[in-house]
């Protein structure tokens, strides 16, 4: 299992986990971004955001909470 911030740009990968504070489930939680939730990733490199697309939005993930969230990838 791989973490978010591993995903390749055009990627699509199911959220698996998601490990981090109650403040951070909640938030993820709040625009989507739960375990099942498929998400394709638009933009990741190195030293700015994940931009990822998860349904009909475009959603900026730090890179420091990307680590946290354990994905695989789909087809």
């Amino acid at each position: 299992m791989a973490t978010l911030d591993r995903v390749s740009p055009g990627m699509r990968a199911r959220i698996q986990r998601v490990d981090g504070s109650v403040r951070l489930l909640t938030r993820l939680a709040s625009v989507g971004l739960v375990p099942g939730s498929i998400v394709r990733v638009e933009r990741n490199d190195a030293k700015r955001p994940v931009l990822v697309y998860e349904r009909d939005t475009m959603l900026a993930i730090n890179r420091e909470e990307s680590r946290r969230i354990h994905v695989e990838e789909v087809a």
